[in-house]
């Protein structure tokens, strides 16, 4: 039956049903109703979970060490190498490993102060998704990555940040490993801050 488009060549015979009766093929577009679109895809949950993430700058506002992200733990205090994050003598780890391909589509973070602190200038902090190859414990970022909002000029316990946003795809194979890093960058200072409190985080892979 095609009850609720006239347009849709069906209704001819004037009472709005179709004149052959039994199983047919539509091949009028106005006959199909188009399904509803949905998000797909998986969501990768990361909380800090009882081990704070404790994040910090260089004097000149740079990054300085990072907090990595994982299922309801963190290991705070990483350095960058460059820009990349060197596992291979770090206890511990976030990392987790991608069993099929697939695309990175979208990304939200939350930040959520648990220490109090006095800054110089303007805080930003940072999620970011960074990748490492099979075999490999050099973890690359990737454009996956969100600025949370506010940035922070000043900071009391509970003070929190967060942004949601969907990203370029970014392809991932069977076997690489993904690493959930925050970090904060700020500008106007002439000394490191620090900023401790509780990190999450969820990306989409398609």
């Amino acid at each position: 039956m095609c009850l609720n488009n006239s347009s849709c060549g069906c209704s001819s015979n004037g009472n709005n049903g179709c004149s052959s009766l039994g199983p047919f093929v539509a091949i009028d577009a106005a006959c199909i109703t188009p399904p509803s679109v949905s998000a797909t895809g998986s969501i990768i949950p990361f909380a800090s979970g009882p081990v704070p993430a404790v994040l910090a700058t260089l004097a000149t506002g740079l990054v300085g060490t990072v907090s990595l992200i994982g299922f309801g733990s963190a290991v705070p205090g990483v350095s960058l190498v460059g820009t990349d994050i060197d596992l291979s003598a770090v206890v511990g780890t976030e990392a987790f490993s991608v069993p099929r391909n697939g695309n990175i589509t979208a990304i939200s973070a939350t930040f959520s102060a648990t220490v109090a602190a006095a800054l110089l200038g303007t805080t930003t902090v940072h999620a970011q998704v960074y990748r490492a190859p099979a075999g490999s414990n050099i973890f690359s970022p990737t454009t996956a990555s969100i600025d949370l909002a506010p940035a922070f000029t000043t900071i009391a316990i509970g003070s929190t940040a967060s942004a949601t946003a969907n990203v370029a795809p970014v392809p991932v194979v069977a076997g690489d490993r993904l690493l959930m890093v925050f970090s904060i960058t700020a500008t106007g200072i002439t000394v490191a801050n620090v900023l401790t409190g509780n990190a999450s985080a969820g990306i989409t892979i398609a």
